[in-house]
């Protein structure tokens, strides 16, 4: 066993010590020996801690330490736990992808990333219920291949707005901001408040509690928030169904795109519309993108119809987006 596996193992027969000597205690608070134990075993816990990080810089080890408090008067549940841990290495893993490999727009991690972003159970310890984590990292002279994604696991988390919120979008992702929202809701769920500290390999410590307010407004602003894109079709197809009346439009790009919508209030209104007759066509599309649930939206607007003939039409390109 290596020398810091050993210390890890140390760690946690400590900090099982600690609590069982507690829970004793609580039964038989009197009791000078449990008294004494219990001193003795957070000496040692906290001796191994020490060692812990003084290790850490040597073997590139980044150190984090996930303690739930629950707002709940009962035993912690295995299933709101598991999601909440769950949820986070999803989260740390996104973030570490777009770092690496570019934004995306989905919630998925590449394997490598996933392998290179794998957080690991150090130990248990107790305190609410807090769990020490460890990541594998590299670095070169300046800078670790971790700290850049455990600063902005804190920097994403300080979003207060839907401003903030698309920003969080714009520099690392949809995918980030989902992550993100997966995660608070699920410590929301379980009722829980967090308290998350890093150790990096640096040996720089970073840390943050993260209140069920502070997750609810998380929550709710990404869930209200979204991401909406506008872009100009101009296309060549057949007019299939219209009606300035009910503002409505069909049409069809022969083996290419389906296009079916609302009239724009800017189309000319005395403009003729034969159905099953070519044209060349202005259509715009405005693509909404839901955060929380990643649902794509898109509604399509006709704003303009020339005859393939009409020189107006030239100054528009025909080509299909």
């Amino acid at each position: 066993m290596s020398d810091f596996a050993s210390v890890i193992e140390r760690a946690r027969l400590a900090f099982a010590s600690v609590a069982k000597i507690e829970s004793a205690l609580t039964r038989d608070p009197g009791n000078v020996a449990l008294q004494v134990n219990l001193a003795a075993s957070r000496k040692l816990a906290r001796k191994s801690e020490e060692q812990i990080r003084e290790l850490s810089e040597h073997k590139r080890i980044d150190i984090c330490k996930y303690r739930l408090v629950s707002h709940l008067d009962r035993a912690f549940k295995i299933g709101p736990v598991s999601r909440s841990l769950f949820e986070y290495q999803n989260l740390f893993s996104q973030v570490y992808d777009a770092i690496k490999n570019g934004v995306k727009g989905r919630a998925q991690v590449g394997a490598e990333a996933a392998l290179e972003s794998a957080l690991e159970l150090a130990y248990t310890y107790n305190g609410s219920l807090g769990f020490a984590l460890i990541a594998h990292s590299d670095r070169d002279f300046f800078d670790g291949k971790l700290d850049k994604p455990i600063d902005v696991l804190f920097e994403i988390t300080d979003a207060s707005n839907r401003d903030s919120i698309r920003e969080v979008a714009a520099n690392y992702g949809n995918s980030v901001v989902k992550r993100l929202y997966d995660w608070s809701k699920a410590n929301l769920d379980g009722q829980f408040s967090t308290d998350v500290q890093w150790t990096r390999s640096d040996g720089r410590r970073i840390g943050k509690f993260i209140d069920n307010n502070t997750l609810v407004d998380i929550v709710n602003l990404i869930a209200a928030a979204s991401d909406e894109k506008r872009a100009e079709h101009h296309v060549r197809g057949i007019l299939i169904g219209g009606d300035l009346r009910s503002g409505t439009f069909h049409f069809v790009v022969p083996n290419g795109d389906d296009y079916r919508g609302s009239i724009a209030a800017s189309f000319d209104n005395a403009a003729v519309m034969t159905l099953g007759r070519e044209y060349l066509a202005l259509i715009s599309a405005r693509t909404k993108i839901v955060y929380a649930t990643e649902k794509v939206e898109v509604r399509y607007e006709l704003e303009a119809l020339w005859e393939p003939s009409d020189p107006k039409s030239t100054a528009h390109p025909t080509s299909h987006e």
